[in-house]
């Protein structure tokens, strides 16, 4: 009877244990996805005019520039949840084998302590391991560096007013495959193509 109510004193620890380490994943996806954290709004307000306006080539490029930045800041932000969702569940399971071994009054019955110290371990290990092999910090490090060379990319073509506004696509295209690199890893991957020259200001007249 006592093995009974220590297992499923230890089954309650658990459950709430992975209710809040997904509440907290939850909450983290939620906000970055959603948008309630600043994502370059304001680059998106001083796109806006070029992007709404009559000259169809500068229209073309800012929204190049503007749909691509919001997509790799949307992947950067996923990407970013999934790390550190995995990598604080496994830090607070790791932490929490060890305490359910400590503590008397947690789980009072041994074989179901032991039990539960081991199965948090093997949970926290294993999301270490998907976390690691899958490459998440990885991918999210390489989404994040591709939005901030977007957004300067985005900034460079309003200070020259969109002059040479096709010469900016090659610069996005560079952005865009030095993301797909750093994703793929590896000594070969990393070595991305130089950026191309940035297109000069229309000469004054």
């Amino acid at each position: 009877m006592t093995g009974r109510t220590g297992a499923f004193r230890s089954s309650r620890v658990l459950v709430g244990v992975l209710l809040l380490a997904a509440s907290a994943a939850a909450a983290w996806w939620f906000l970055e996805d959603r948008g309630t954290w600043p994502r370059g709004e304001a680059l998106g307000s001083a796109l806006r005019p070029l992007v709404e306006g009559k000259d169809p080539e500068r229209a073309l490029v800012a929204r190049a520039i503007w749909e691509n930045y919001l997509e790799t800041r949307a992947n950067a932000s996923r990407w970013s949840g999934v790390y550190w969702g995995f990598t604080f569940t496994a830090a607070a399971m790791s932490a929490l084998a060890a305490l359910v071994l400590k503590l008397e009054t947690l789980v009072r019955n041994e074989g179901a302590k032991k039990d539960l110290a081991a199965l948090l371990s093997v949970v926290a290990a294993l999301l270490m391991t998907i976390s690691t092999s899958g490459d998440f910090q990885r991918k999210w490090q390489a989404n994040r560096i591709a939005a901030a060379e977007l957004e300067r990319t985005g900034y460079e073509f309003l200070e020259k007013d969109g002059a040479d506004a096709r010469g900016y696509l090659a610069a996005v295209g560079q952005s865009l495959l030095r993301r797909h690199m750093a994703i793929v890893g590896g000594s070969d991957a990393r070595k991305a193509p130089a950026e191309p020259p940035r297109p000069a200001s229309a000469p004054a007249k």
